[in-house]
């Protein structure tokens, strides 16, 4: 394990119902709030009217800003950080996933920011280009998604739509100070959401395990853990989609996996995100939907580049699906692994492959040409153990076609 530190001041408010609290929250900051949700929200109106009776019962102004779509647009942003701005909004509250709460911590870092928005981002890995926010409005994050841990970490994703870039802010200044984490909320989503939020939550742990440090035994117990936790009760909830219990579970579940402990120590790069955040930008495919693409390919890929990738991916098959490594090569014992991965992401209804998403075979080039640009170092390696260059990147994506 390696040194590290660890800062997260985030109130976690937890429990199912406990969102009515929102205004009186809210009212902690501020007399005027700037409520966001998706453009399209009609899933969430009875949720809205509720949230609106807890604002008034608070005093609490709300300013409406219900225009973010999955997969962020900077332009949608920039236009609410003038609302921001000309509001005078004191506080600002995130409903939604992912795309609502980053969104959200760009907007309010963004009104009291002195240049434009993008400038705070880090669209680049060979170079150092960002310029991160000082100062933040505060932030009230409700999820209803069990998906990126985003309500309490201080990471930011969003696409350029006028490059067609999705890149991210990461600066402690962005942690929300509140998350109210109703687990009621996720009932209402789709199965299909719920899914692939799980399988991006998935992917953190993986990220983590497979491409930090390698000697870190508190944390890959922990990490084996949550893999089987999150398949156990995605698969639950499947069936039984009113199990709250289960609900609140998955959505713990999926916080821990990046609100910083597990990665603690690691120092791990995302090099599957990185090739996912090309194909958000480039494709609009939702984020978890582009990490089930990519990660069985990254799997098959680097188990075969040398002993020591084949005998950790043997480890996770032991430890996650019980796989005996007893007389067998570690070789074996890791295809058997990604075979079960990716049959449990197939067995949940998300796609594994790029034809299954309508991305075209004669653009593999280019978008290995983005990752190069936007996610590779200045070695043009991108990060992970081992480092990737191009033609292995090639080989990644044509695993996954």
């Amino acid at each position: 394990m390696l040194n590290f530190e660890l800062y997260n001041p985030v109130k976690i408010v937890f429990g199912p119902g406990e969102s009515s609290k929102t205004g009186m929250y809210a009212a902690q900051y501020g007399k005027k709030a700037m409520l966001v949700t998706y453009e399209q929200h009609d899933f969430f109106n009875q949720l809205l009217e509720k949230l609106y009776k807890s604002f008034e019962d608070a005093g609490v102004e709300v300013v409406q800003f219900y225009k973010i779509k999955p997969n962020p647009r900077l332009s949608d942003i920039r236009q609410a950080v003038e609302i921001c701005r000309k509001e005078n909004v004191d506080v600002v509250v995130a409903l939604g996933g992912g795309s609502v709460m980053d969104s959200v911590k760009i907007i309010a870092a963004g009104a009291l920011y002195k240049d434009d928005v993008w400038k705070m981002f880090v669209s680049r890995h060979d170079v150092e280009v960002a310029v991160p926010p000082t100062e933040t409005l505060p932030t009230i994050l409700i999820p209803t998604k069990s998906a990126t841990s985003s309500e309490s970490n201080c990471i930011a994703v969003a696409t350029n739509d006028e490059t067609h870039e999705k890149a991210y802010v990461w600066t402690p200044v962005i942690f929300a100070k509140v998350a109210i984490m109703d687990p009621e909320l996720t009932a209402t989503l789709p199965p299909f959401q719920t899914a692939a939020g799980a399988v991006d939550a998935i992917s953190h742990v993986l990220e983590a395990y497979l491409n930090g440090d390698q000697n870190s035994p508190v944390q890959d117990r922990i990490n084996e853990g949550l893999i089987t936790a999150v398949m156990d009760l995605l698969k639950n909830i499947l069936k039984n989609p009113d199990d709250m219990q289960a609900r609140a579970s998955l959505q713990w579940a999926a916080t821990l996996t990046w609100n910083g402990y597990l990665q603690s120590g690691l120092n791990a790069p995302t090099p599957c995100h990185q090739i996912g955040h090309v194909l958000s930008a480039l494709y609009d495919i939702d984020h978890g939907v582009t990490l089930a693409v990519v990660m069985p390919a990254f799997f098959k890929y680097t188990a075969h580049l040398n002993d020591e990738r084949a005998a950790r991916f043997a480890e996770l098959g032991n430890r996650v699906f019980g796989i005996s490594r007893d007389g067998r090569k570690d070789i074996e014992v890791a295809e058997e692994f990604i075979n079960k991965f990716e049959g449990f992401i197939k067995e949940v209804g998300v796609p594994t492959k790029f034809s299954e998403v309508n991305i075209p075979k004669e653009d593999l080039d280019k978008i290995a040409d983005d990752v190069v640009r936007l996610g590779c170092n200045a070695q043009g390696e991108l990060p992970s153990i081992p480092p990737i260059k191009r033609d292995g990147l090639m080989q990644i994506l044509k695993l996954a076609y």
